[in-house]
């Protein structure tokens, strides 16, 4: 019988490319052989990586073909229909693609590893009962179906029926309890006269089997027959469709618009607070929650919204831990930038921050598994699948009809259909809307044209389709920039569209008020922002000049002349008389106090001392300025000072706040032998020790993947060639060493050191019924060969037959160097 391995060699080159463009990893780094390939593709990570990806039902195919490849001796498709109850062509079909499934149609068989990942109990069926002598007190009619081959579900369930005909009661509720799963019970307590009596009967009549001292297992054979062959209750033929609500389209761009001008109006205040006091950065790394509260009053708004825009514009990198001794969260230098740009681009921005950060805001204000609180920009907030989990999101939204309003119940019942190995949280699924919302990028809980157009790049929404509903399992072919940067300007062209008309006219009323009818442009938003405070928004913005908001315009350094010109530029008529009063008023008496800083002074009884250091060029850095005839005030420290004045030729001394003289003594510092200061995250400064890869330099991460799809199809297509030569390469090196010394030789050239790759060699070994060659390690360091057939590898352990000493053996993995697959014509030695 042919072999996993031997079935991906026979495989044409056109199929081959196929596999490793929808299962990604098994050609990154790219294998070896096609032997390696093998290895790579029933590896536990591999596998799991795969079923994270197929849909409901292509697991119900690989869970009865799993289920029924112990109790059939070939697995049809005609087989798996019937089990399912329902054909099942297509999901046949890409089982096969992705090698999750081996063989054809008439003989299928599940990958290496595979049964191993779906559970003990494939869709809720027990382990297969052997029919070894133990069930001669059942009677001919029940021994006879149930040791018949292939099974007839038919025939034993009407040897069920006969037994059951007899059967004390409970018998039958306990059968119809377990039919469908799980297949285990707990044993009765003796007290349950009844249920102990059914149980006992059942185990006595061969019709349940004891697990242990507690437990009875349904046999996989009766679970069949009393499913009537079936091993699904209902096949998951198609996705589901909820119903939901659906809006006017017109509803949904208006409420997006309005969510996207917000949301960049959130951030840029964000960034006006934090330029001019910056928050301190915990020694975690993240933000106080004090902090936070301070920023969510400032701008009006919850905590855990003001989480969202915190996490947002880190994201988009406009804000960053400046990694100083007291470190604080900075905006950055492309703030500026982005504040210049207009709003469809600056919204843009944040849309994509917020599609591609791997952040979960939604979790801040939880507890952690340490019962600590979580913190915004905690750098223990990251999570890869984030960006993945939103684009699902938003792919099912994004499948239906413009408008149509689905709840997070709606959208999680549809993401288990797509991916059931790999179903999100509700509340991640309902905060990933709530953020959507609160973007713009879902208007009225509805995608809108400007949220559609931010996921045109990703190949499961667009014309390059990476695998049936890849999106969230990591599986999605590569994204170039080229179409991420023209997703982008997409997206600012959707919302532009549907964003109101800039305005640029302010009508100013007497009472001190002013109202912009519409949307302000970036110059009267920019005025309005140094010089008025906004009483309400709304399809206008109403804002409110007093003396403390026309006060900060001034200190931003414009007079009353220019701060009422800029207002007559953009007012309907004429400014005010009550306004123009308030504005002079304020700059009258703006400036009458000056405050102003100074590290340190010097002070002298003499005049005559400080005659002349004011304008002395050798003391200019020290920013010397006179404040009284013997008081210079400086912008130096008090170090400085006396360090400049000495090298002058002065003797000055150090005063305290008291006017007493301070003696200087010389500052000692010890630090550990060997420490060394490194930042850590969130800038916390610590004294560890380098780590050997910060010394050596960390083994270099594996190459990405071409950026361009294209390309990357055209990167495998070379591939499949080079992994077949290299195959028949390693058969004739196998060959030559066998032939060079018999049986012996340095098989383990041949093999792999690779622990994943091992593995998998040992599994498929294993499904396969192969040998291989065994490099061990003993408990004294050791080394030694065996040639050993694999019989199971789990819990870390290896239990094979030592062919050669026709004994068996268990190896703990950690004490495996090496595995080679033997060919099957190879001599024993």
């Amino acid at each position: 019988m042919p072999t996993y391995s031997e079935h991906l060699r026979s495989r044409s080159d056109a199929e081959l490319v196929t596999l490793l463009e929808r299962r990604p990893d098994l050609a990154n780094p790219s294998p070896s052989t096609l032997v390696a390939l093998a290895a790579r593709a029933t590896s536990r990570f591999s596998l799991e990586r795969a079923l994270a990806a197929v849909d409901a039902s292509s697991l119900q195919v690989l869970e009865a073909v799993v289920a029924l490849q112990d109790v059939r001796p070939a697995v049809t498709s005609q087989d798996v229909a019937t089990a399912i109850g329902a054909p099942m062509p297509e999901a046949i079909a890409y089982g096969l693609e992705i090698a999750l499934l081996w063989g054809d149609p008439t003989n299928l068989h599940p990958a290496p590893g595979l049964g191993e990942l779906v559970g003990p109990y494939p869709a809720g069926l027990g382990p297969v009962a052997q029919t070894t002598g133990a069930e001669s007190v059942l009677g001919q009619t029940f021994d006879a179906a149930l040791a018949a081959a292939p099974i007839d579900p038919a025939a034993l369930a009407a040897a069920v029926a006969h037994l059951l005909a007899d059967a004390p009661p409970g018998a039958h509720e306990v059968l119809d309890a377990l039919s469908w799963g799980p297949p285990v019970a707990r044993i009765p307590a003796a007290s349950s006269v009844g249920q102990r009596a059914a149980v006992d009967w059942l185990v006595t009549h061969g019709l349940l089997r004891a697990a242990d001292s507690a437990r009875v297992i349904l046999p996989r054979q009766l679970g069949l027959a009393l499913r009537g062959g079936r091993t699904h209750r209902e096949p998951a033929a198609g996705e589901p469709r909820p119903v939901g609500t659906t809006l006017p389209q017109e509803t949904v761009e208006d409420e997006s618009a309005r969510a996207a001008q917000d949301a960049v109006r959130l951030v840029a205040g964000l960034i006006r607070e934090w330029e001019r006091v910056p928050p301190p950065v915990l020694r975690s790394g993240g933000l106080g929650v004090r902090e936070l509260r301070r920023l969510a009053s400032q701008l009006e708004i919850d905590d855990i919204q003001a989480a969202f825009v915190v996490e947002l514009a880190g994201a988009a990198g406009l804000i960053i831990d400046d990694g100083e001794d007291q470190p604080t969260f900075s905006p950055t230098l492309d703030v500026d930038e982005w504040l210049d740009a207009e709003l469809p681009d600056r919204w843009a921005t944040l849309a994509t921050a917020w599609l591609t950060m791997t952040r979960t805001p939604w979790v801040v204000g939880g507890r952690d598994e340490r019962g600590e609180l979580r913190a915004a920009l905690d750098p223990e907030l990251s999570r890869p699948w984030a960006p993945r989990l939103r684009r699902a999101v938003l792919a099912v939204l994004d499948a239906r009809e413009p408008g149509t309003v689905l709840d997070a119940d709606d959208v999680a019942a549809v993401l288990r259909w797509r991916t059931p190995r790999s179903v999100p949280p509700l509340t991640a699924v309902a905060a990933t809307l709530r953020e959507a919302g609160v973007l713009g990028v879902l208007g009225a809980n509805a995608l809108s044209a400007a949220g559609r157009a931010l996921l045109r790049p990703w190949p499961e929404n667009g014309t390059i389709p990476a695998a049936p509903h890849a999106a969230g399992t990591g599986m999605e072919s590569p994204v170039s920039a080229e179409r991420f940067a023209a997703g982008k300007a997409a997206a600012a062209e959707a919302i532009a569209a549907v964003l109101p008309v800039a305005v640029s006219e302010l009508m100013l009323q007497g009472d001190l008020t002013g109202i912009v009818p519409g949307r302000p442009t970036r110059e009267l938003a920019g005025l309005l922002e140094r010089m008025a405070k906004v009483e309400s928004r709304g399809a206008g913005v109403t804002v409110r000049f007093t003396i403390e908001s026309v006060r900060s315009a001034l200190d931003g350094g414009q007079t009353a002349d220019e701060l009422l010109e800029e207002l007559s530029s953009h007012a309907l008529g004429e400014v005010p008389q009550p306004l123009e009063y308030l504005v002079r008023d304020a700059a009258r008496r703006h400036g009458r106090l000056r405050v102003g800083s100074a590290l340190g002074y010097i002070r002298a009884e003499d005049p005559t001392l400080l005659a002349g250091l004011v304008d002395d060029p050798s003391l200019a850095d020290l920013g010397l300025v006179r404040l009284a005839p013997t008081v210079l005030a400086a912008h130096a420290t008090p170090t400085a000072l006396l360090a400049a004045l000495r090298d002058r030729g002065l003797a000055p001394a150090g005063e305290g706040p008291d006017g007493q003289v301070v003696h200087a003594r010389p500052m000692v510092r010890r630090v550990r032998a060997g420490a060394r200061r490194r930042r850590g995250a969130g800038g916390v400064i610590s004294s560890a020790p380098p780590t050997p890869s910060a010394v050596n330099g960390a083994r270099p991460a594996a190459p990405s993947s071409p950026a361009d799809a294209r390309e990357w199809r055209e990167h495998l297509a070379a591939l499949v060639p080079v992994l077949r030569r290299a195959e028949a390469e390693a058969r004739s090196d196998r060959a030559a060493h066998a032939h060079d010394s018999g049986s012996g030789g340095d098989r383990g050239a041949a093999g792999t050191v690779d622990p994943v790759a091992a593995l998998a060699t040992l599994r498929q070994a294993a499904a396969d019924g192969r040998e291989v060659w065994l490099e061990i390690v003993g408990p004294q360091g050791t080394p030694g060969r065996r040639r050993v057939r694999p019989l199971r590898v789990d819990a870390g352990r290896v239990r094979a037959v030592d062919t050669e000493r026709d004994a068996e053996l268990t190896v703990a993995v950690h004490r495996i160097a090496g595995v080679t697959l033997i060919d099957p014509g190879e001599p024993t030695t």
